[in-house]
């Protein structure tokens, strides 16, 4: 079976994934400030002109990764929104209708076509908790990250879900007073290494919007990600894609190939 899938790094961990005919959107946002300081990305692609969004997949609720006024402008358009647990009530406190879906780490989701895991993160606060999100479209599998950091659920999830066509992998190593928040370039091929991804798109990228060292600090950059990950001897493609530049990735659907099952694991 055919699928044409492609991906766009919209800006920080917000990525348009296209999978046939339905569109996914990850971590929207949209705004162009962040918390007073000068943002130095806009996004690439304006909200107004996205496509009709099927899902959003929200690792967590920290405003440069869920923008409530794109949130509100998707769902009133239809998206479903899949996140974690206390999304519901983040959306009711700034009076947005929406359907929502929380998952708690390892819980199950179907629908349309759609199949998810939600998995435990490693992040920072406030609550509520990060999630991290496998998910499988028409045979395609991807691994969300959101802006986790490098820790032991990265074995997990390699052990527990089937082989990822794609890895979604923060690359910023964000520091706030020295304590790392965010996985950067090196970390990222450590969770690489676990997921064996057959391509990665590093995404969260340093330089985004200004530092204010010591309280915080984006050191990680896309190539440092990509020098790394080539000397890594790892068998997986590093999409070398900017913000913008949509990204078609060669597939094949599971029944054709020998790492098992296209449906979601029940076990």
């Amino acid at each position: 079976m055919a699928v044409t899938v492609t991906v766009t790094w919209v800006r920080t961990s917000c990525v348009l994934l296209r999978i046939g005919a339905v569109h996914l959107l990850t971590d929207p946002w949209f705004a162009v400030g962040m918390r007073g300081l000068p943002v130095f990305r806009k996004p690439s692609i304006l909200l107004k002109n996205l496509p009709k969004i099927d899902y959003i997949l929200a690792s967590h609720l920290h405003p440069d990764h869920f923008d409530v006024d794109a949130v509100r402008e998707l769902t009133g358009r239809g998206a479903v929104v899949v996140g974690t647990v206390g999304t519901a009530a983040h959306l009711h406190r700034h009076s947005v209708l929406a359907e929502v879906v929380e998952l708690l780490p390892w819980q199950r989701w179907s629908h349309g076509g759609l199949n998810v895991v939600a998995t435990p993160a490693l992040h920072t606060g406030p609550k509520p908790d990060e999630i991290g999100i496998w998910f499988e479209m028409s045979g395609f599998r991807c691994y969300f990250a959101g802006d986790q950091r490098f820790g032991p659920v990265f074995a997990q999830v390699g052990a527990r879900l089937p082989r990822v066509d794609l890895a979604l992998l923060p690359i910023g190593g964000t520091l706030i007073f020295g304590h790392r928040t965010t996985m950067d370039p090196a970390d990222a091929v450590r969770a690489a290494l676990v997921l064996r991804p057959r391509y990665i798109l590093p995404i969260h990228e340093g330089g985004e919007w200004l530092p204010v060292p010591p309280a915080s600090w984006h050191p990680g950059r896309c190539r440092d990600f990509l020098a790394k990950l080539a000397t890594s001897g790892l068998d997986a493609v590093g999409l070398d894609a900017p913000p913008g530049i949509a990204a078609t990735i060669p597939f094949e659907h599971p029944d054709h190939r020998a790492d098992g099952e296209a449906r979601c694991p029940t076990g």
